[in-house]
């Protein structure tokens, strides 16, 4: 449906049938706005009256397509909307015809429902305000209805600024964005530190240039000094630009006054930037807007309330969590001066962040300085250590994060401050990101986490939850549809996790909310596409926290907590038809919703697949032999993974003793490698070692691999190449090239031979990150398929076996 289609063929039935009057709605509202020079008129889709007379606005309603996501830019342009109007609506409603937002217009929180006409809250019809409030609602109403055009100006901007420096600089897309900063971070300090003689100007540097000073260069060495700023660049940073760069970007912003410029316009801006910049090298580093939003305002920080993400990558979680509690701070009613103390105390010592790479803890930074600050509280550290006076145990109400998944660490002194790595060789980091984030937050505070299903789910890992459940209550468990991290290149399947610290350990845990997303908002690709339910998840889990029912509005409900983590384990029904025969559970519309998605994806690419350009690489050239092989200890224990056929993946084939195995070495593998079995490497018998099976052990028949230190992109590159070994293409030629006296029982695949192997690569990143993505749904799907067709069997005997005279 069109946006009129929508307007007049669900919106205005739908507000019919909750008894507003269609003679008491105007359509088409024209408001004009000035803003200094600038000025623009907008028209309110459908404004509806408390009666026909049209006298008092109580709802404003904003219409979109049906295939344009309400996204928060929506949300934010229709209450400016209703704060405009000559007398503000208290209520505001957005609405794409499929899904249907509404807020209070004063706080911007989000309604269950539209109340009924009948049911009104009558305090809506004495909706007062003080003329000082008022003036306050409508200045930051303008200021958001100009956002959207200064923040194209600004993409602009930052774009014609990033090709100079490539163009000149020869930069890769990584440097440029170093480099732009540490201009912009100059440009940000003399606008703030010296606005009556900014030096910032074309006039200025061309007379520097006379004497051949750089004064660009200049004022960030003047800059890295000054107190508020030294933490912001690294000390020994320098502007690496030709100087004819430096003065085509100071003409590009010297119009541009970035002091003047509300901080959510360079923010948004900077923000898209820099992902369009990173999402690829870097896109670990990112969660998506969408999640984020959803996290923050789940756990739903207090002005005052320190907060901590210690694998803060580029700063989304922060970053919004300024901006909630910068809200709440303006609509509390304090005196300017309190506004003012609250606000520095927010900025200087409520966020708290920790990025153990240079690069990205110090794009954190400048992300959090073009958004308003609270820079000072970001760090390059590990964030599994603490930081003495700053960063340390128990001092923090809440952690959010999402930890980078597939890194193990083994260094012996770090697992051995946990309990979850003590005693052992290595540790997969998102685990001892799990114990990290209990142990950051004093008890009572919240932890919200990113965390992959395995986790959740795995026998393996059942010592993971049994620390967590021994340690917090688990509040929440929300499962994320697998499209959600596919556009940064990721394929793990993972939920968002809630659980509150405890007092002292027990373990009278109480009925937890789990919930299935099937959409946050954006496709395989990346692309923001409409039917978010995040938002509706949200509503259920926050009445869930007051005591109320779950599944209201979303596909969420409450249950008893077993072994298991994960939402899909306990969906009685939840995500599709179970079929219960037997004692077997087939979830037939979950499988036949998959097969459907994939069909769709496959769509998507039709035409782009052939128009690729590739190149053949020999695997020698990417792919090195990696072996720790570790003397057998009798008395340890050592779980042996095996290698399924056909694509499979890995999985723990027995779990021994030493004392048990005749071998006297075992080789120990790590998460990323690629490992295939000798013996039935004929049949797809390769495949990515799992982070849940990273420090499991596997015998010399299973030769393992690691991308070299030069390829971009190894774990993208890793899982590609598994695809294409376990191709019918490539099988055939493992299969020719195999060796041996039986099929079967002597027949390997040697690994010189494996080397030897050639694959065609696409040339470009983005192109890759599509194919894998569909190579990775597909697997997936056949893998489903496989189960169904098992569980079938079993349904067909669980029939068999209750019919009379048929069991014996």
């Amino acid at each position: 449906m069109s946006e009129e289609d929508v307007k007049i063929k669900f919106l205005v039935p739908y507000l019919e049938d909750r008894g507003y009057g269609r003679d008491s709605m105007d359509f088409g509202i024209a408001i004009e706005v000035h803003e200094g020079r600038k000025k623009k008129t907008i028209f309110a889709d459908v404004l509806v009256y408390a009666s026909p007379a049209k006298h008092a606005p109580i709802l404003i309603c904003e219409t979109k397509p049906e295939n344009e996501a309400l996204s928060r830019s929506v949300k934010e342009q229709a209450i400016s909307y209703a704060r405009l109007l000559p007398q503000i609506a208290p209520l505001t409603l957005i609405t794409n015809g499929s899904q249907v937002h509404v807020f209070h217009t004063l706080d911007k929180s989000r309604l269950a429902d539209l109340p009924k006409r009948a049911e009104l809250d009558q305090d809506l019809f004495k909706f007062v305000l003080s003329p000082e409030a008022l003036e306050a609602l409508r200045r930051e109403a303008k200021h958001e209805l100009f956002i959207i055009d200064d923040v194209t100006t600004f993409k602009g901007i930052l774009k014609a600024c990033h090709n100079e420096i490539r163009n000149n600089d020869g930069s890769d897309p990584t440097e440029a964005f170093d480099e732009l900063s540490k201009v912009m971070f100059c440009k940000l300090y003399e606008e703030k530190e010296r606005p009556k003689d900014n030096r910032f100007r074309l006039s200025v540097f061309d007379e520097a240039a006379k004497l051949n000073v750089n004064v660009v260069k200049q004022i960030f060495a003047d800059a890295k000094k000054a107190p508020p700023y030294r933490d912001l660049m690294a000390p020994d940073d320098e502007i690496n630009l030709q100087d004819r760069t430096v003065r085509s970007i100071v003409k590009l912003f010297e119009s541009y006054d970035l002091g003047l410029t509300a901080f959510d316009v360079k923010g948004e801006a900077y923000e898209y930037f820099l992902s369009d910049t990173f999402t690829g090298g870097l896109g670990e580093f990112f969660t998506p807007r969408n999640v984020v939003e959803f996290m923050v305002e789940a756990v739903d920080p207090k002005i005052g309330d320190r907060i901590i993400d210690p694998f803060c990558g580029t700063g989304g979680f922060l970053i919004y969590a300024f901006e909630l509690v910068s809200e709440k701070i303006r609509l509390q009613e304090f005196s300017d001066e309190e506004k003012v103390r609250w606000r520095a105390e927010l900025s200087d010592r409520c966020l708290n962040g920790t990025d153990w790479k240079e690069r990205t803890s110090q794009a954190c930074k400048m992300n959090m300085t073009v958004h308003g600050d609270g820079s000072s509280g970001v760090f390059k550290h590990d964030g599994l250590t603490d930081i003495p006076g700053r960063i340390g145990e128990g001092q923090f109400a809440i952690c959010i994060t999402n930890p980078p998944f597939g890194s193990t660490e083994t260094e012996k002194t770090l697992l051995n401050r946990y309990e979850l790595g003590a005693g052992r060789n290595s540790q997969v980091r998102v685990i001892l990101a799990l114990e990290r984030a209990i142990k950051l937050v004093k008890p009572g505070g919240w932890i919200a986490i990113v965390v992959i299903d395995g986790v959740l789910n795995n026998i393996s890992t059942r010592y993971v939850r049994d620390y967590l459940k021994q340690n917090g209550w688990i509040r929440g468990v929300v499962s994320l549809n697998r499209e959600t991290f596919e556009g940064y290149g990721a394929r793990a399947k993972t939920s968002v996790l809630f659980v509150q610290r405890k007092e002292k350990p027990n373990n009278q845990q109480q009925p937890v909310f789990f919930a299935i997303c099937s959409n946050t908002g954006y496709a395989p690709n990346g692309d923001p596409i409409p039917g978010n339910v995040l938002p509706d998840i949200l509503l259920d889990y926050r009445a869930y926290l007051r005591g109320g029912p779950a599944g209201q509005h979303s596909n969420s409900w409450t249950c008893e907590l077993s072994d298991r983590f994960d939402a899909e384990f306990y969906a009685s029904g939840g995500s599709g038809i179970v079929v219960d025969v037997g004692g077997v559970r087939v979830e037939v519309e979950t499988i036949q919703q998959k097969v459907t998605d994939t069909y769709a994806a496959i769509a998507s690419m039709d035409g782009v697949l052939g128009d690729l350009n590739t190149e053949p690489v020999r695997l020698s050239d990417i792919l090195e032999e990696i072996e720790t092989k570790e003397k057998v200890l009798p008395d340890q224990t050592y779980k042996q993974l095996g290698v399924r056929w056909w694509g499979a993946g890995t999985f723990v084939r027995e779990e021994n003793l030493g004392s048990n195995i005749k071998a006297k070495t075992l080789k120990r593998v790590s998460a990323g490698w690629i490992i295939y079995n000798r013996l039935f490497a004929f049949r797809g018998s390769f495949a990515v070692i799992p982070p849940e099976h990273a420090g499991c052990f596997v015998s010399n028949e299973f030769p393992t691999f690691t991308t070299k230190h030069d390829v971009t992109e190894p774990d993208l590159v890793a899982r590609y190449v598994v695809h294409c070994l376990n191709s019918p293409q490539c099988l055939q030629i493992v299969d020719a090239q195999s060796t041996g006296s039986t099929k079967t029982s002597r027949n390997r695949f040697n690994e010189k031979l494996f080397l030897a192997m050639t694959i065609h690569i696409p040339t470009d990143c983005d192109d890759l990150v599509r194919v894998v993505s569909l190579l990775d749904r597909v697997t997936e799907l056949r893998q489903e398929q496989r189960r169904l067709a098992d569980l079938t069997d079993k349904l067909k005997e669980g029939v068999f076996g209750m019919l009379p005279g048929v069991a014996n």
